[in-house]
């Protein structure tokens, strides 16, 4: 088993305990739909945050060809592995009460919870990609950066501003932004 084989294999347990979180949150709105009062953003939200974790794991790809991974860098690794997952855990309700679950009033009162948790994410993201850059010879990592720093403004308006259209456009950029990152940088896998 090469280091790379290794590392992924504890970083994927992190990233579906994450997918996990937003799989059961969507099977138990579909269930109990008829006691949901739907939000739009919030269901926004939770496309961000499954692209969120796709995109990121799927960016792990590029140190399959590493044939040494340092201590510092697993730590930083699983560091973010544990930011994405509170990222996703954040967002998904829980469905303890009886009752009506209304989704509006969640995002309202945890929204600025779990655009933080994703907003610090993506900050992590930047910081991580520039070391890798220039540390450990990800060069592509470096290049990513351009489209994640655009993803701050979106992400930005999404926390600052509280008007409806802006909580339903700005996660819908967002998302777009975090489809076309995947498609531009890992479009096959080779």
């Amino acid at each position: 088993m090469k280091a790379f084989d290794f590392v992924l294999l504890f970083f994927s347990f992190v990233y579906a305990l994450a997918l996990t979180h937003l799989l059961m949150a969507t099977t138990r709105m579909i269930r109990y739909r008829s006691s949901i009062v739907f939000s739009a953003p919030h269901a926004l939200w939770m496309l961000v945050a499954l692209v969120l974790v796709i995109s990121n794991w799927i960016s792990l790809w590029d140190f399959h060809t590493v044939t040494k991974i340092t201590a510092a860098a697993i730590s930083v690794g699983f560091a973010f592995s544990i930011l994405v997952y509170l990222a996703c855990a954040l967002l998904s309700p829980d469905f303890d009460k009886d009752g009506t679950l209304d989704l509006r009033e969640f995002h309202e009162r945890q929204g600025a919870t779990y655009m933080g948790a994703m907003f610090v994410t993506l900050i992590a993201s930047i910081v991580v990609n520039a070391a890798a850059a220039s540390s450990m010879g990800i060069q592509s990592w470096g290049s990513e950066n351009t489209l994640v720093i655009i993803m701050v403004v979106p992400m930005v308006a999404a926390f600052f501003v509280r008007k409806p259209w802006v909580q339903v456009l700005a996660p819908l950029v967002l998302a777009a932004l975090m489809t076309a990152y995947i498609f531009v940088y890992y479009p096959v896998l080779k």
